[in-house]
């Protein structure tokens, strides 16, 4: 799916859209769209954190720098030992944590608690969810990690936006609607797309556990059975 497949869809939402006429696409339409996938990256990033998880190695440099691509850090390991886990404490309270390695976040740079057990100069890897590739072109595809299945998610959303800035204040209440309903899907399948993980321990966040989209919010009209 490319940029220009969401504008052109988008468009095809109301006969009032015209194209190029509304807003420049190759330029704030194109901005539009970035911003639209980060914003349902960053769901994705409260719902699942997994599901757009990628990883990197830091290099000390007076600090490790806080990943640029990372929405939401999820877990830093050493890079020499992925399974030795470096926590995060608050920069107020050094000792918060005596068992494990530890650092402390100020700045978007994470520096050593300086605890004995914590890191001095190692190389990090940190564990998040990702912000998307942004596109630089019409022609350029969106990040392959937003599931297609849902494509029509941020069709609509650009549509707004069209609406939002042509004044049809109408449209917009029935866009908003259809937005709605494909945001319910798709948080409903953040929600479930893996289900057989096995843990030792409790998960760490809200994940897997109580959902946030009732079932019968996916149904059209509702429906009077309780479920």
């Amino acid at each position: 799916m490319t940029a220009q497949e969401i504008l052109t869809a988008a468009y095809a939402k109301s006969l009032k859209n015209q194209p190029g006429r509304i807003a420049a696409e190759s330029t704030e339409l194109l901005e539009v769209v970035n911003r639209v996938m980060r914003t349902f990256f960053m769901v994705g990033a409260r719902v699942n954190p997994f599901f757009f998880m990628s990883s990197a190695p830091v290099t000390y440099s007076s600090g490790w720098a806080r990943p640029a691509t990372a929405e939401a850090v999820y877990r830093i390991v050493f890079t020499l030992d992925l399974t030795q886990e470096v926590v995060v404490v608050p920069f107020d309270d050094l000792l918060c944590e005596s068992l494990l390695p530890a650092v402390y976040r100020m700045g978007q740079v994470y520096y050593s608690a300086g605890n004995s057990a914590d890191p001095t100069n190692e190389s990090l890897t940190f564990y998040f969810s990702k912000t998307p590739t942004d596109v630089v072109a019409l022609n350029a595809t969106i990040d392959p990690l937003f599931p297609v299945s849902y494509k029509e998610l941020p069709v609509l959303e650009t549509a707004i936006y069209l609406a939002l800035k042509d004044g049809r204040e109408s449209e917009v209440a029935s866009l908003t609607v259809s937005r709605d309903s494909w945001l319910n899907l798709f948080m409903a399948h953040m929600e479930h797309e893996t289900m057989n993980e096995r843990r030792r321990f409790g998960a760490p966040v809200p994940f897997n556990t109580a959902s946030m989209v009732p079932i019968a919010s996916l149904l059209a009209g509702g429906t009077s059975l309780e479920i």
